[in-house]
């Protein structure tokens, strides 16, 4: 992978400021999935989180730019329009999901939201904090393994490593947004318990495997913030349905459920 000066100013850039809100964002997310997930709520509790996770980390990478001028918060805020761009495309590959496939369709348990196609009006942006919370990683490791390793090794090694927390993380996601009441999917050959078709972990390890490559293209373009983003986000939403699809293929694709 080629990396261009301005994106190789934005590596530069990343410091332990932006790595602290990396951590702060990810740990709010984290920590209001929980409440929802297991803590004794009233009805619509556990949406009510979701909404409160979602725009305090929303609120903290948005503000990034100006809070940490030349410490990473470019690179924050250039995935965050990336991850909505992207959130907003995914909305077809939502509809899909739940309208689209025989075994493992997603079903959102009726939440009383207002809905986007298929999903409820806060997808898109619960995209655009996960491509924050692991193009983030993606980029930060890129810059500390090129120092040691051969461009295109680091480049290989970061992408995989992202693509496994990915799938792993997002494993355990399912069973809390099952627990909070959030979705669940129905019955597919390879499942994770009773929650989740195994190809949508797999499908989110596939996808991440891009997110280093277009987070660099649109960080090369520091002249066309806007027009970067919005085409990065489009290659990203190519990832999210090709890894999705791919996935499905492998494990469901001409299977009983």
């Amino acid at each position: 992978m080629n990396v261009s000066p301005n994106f190789a100013r934005h590596i530069e850039a990343l410091s332990p400021a932006s790595d602290a809100m990396w951590v702060g964002g990810m740990t709010t997310g984290l920590g209001l999935t929980l409440v929802a997930a297991f803590a004794p709520l009233p009805a619509n509790g556990g949406t009510m989180c979701a909404y409160l996770g979602l725009f305090i980390r929303t609120a903290l990478y948005a503000s990034a730019g100006e809070t940490l001028q030349q410490r990473g918060g470019a690179t924050i805020v250039a995935l965050l329009r990336v991850g909505i761009v992207a959130g907003l495309f995914e909305l077809i590959v939502d509809w899909w999901l739940v309208n689209g496939i025989a075994n493992g369709r997603l079903d959102y348990l009726g939440a009383r939201d207002v809905v986007l196609l298929a999903s409820p009006i806060w997808m898109p942006l619960a995209w655009a904090c996960v491509i924050v919370e692991l193009g983030y990683p993606a980029i930060r490791l890129f810059g500390l393994l090129r120092r040691r390793l051969e461009q295109p090794i680091a480049a290989i090694v970061s992408a995989v490593i992202v693509a496994i927390f990915a799938g792993i993380t997002i494993g355990f996601y399912e069973y809390f947004a099952f627990r909070a009441g959030w979705w669940k999917y129905g019955s597919a050959n390879a499942m994770i318990g009773s929650f989740c078709a195994l190809f949508i972990p797999v499908g989110e390890a596939l996808m991440f495997l891009a997110i280093l490559p277009i987070a660099a293209r649109t960080l090369s373009r520091d002249d066309r913030p806007i027009a970067s983003s919005v085409a990065g986000g489009a290659a990203f939403s190519v990832a999210i349905w090709a890894g999705y699809a791919l996935a499905y293929l492998l494990l469901e694709f001409g299977r009983a459920p």
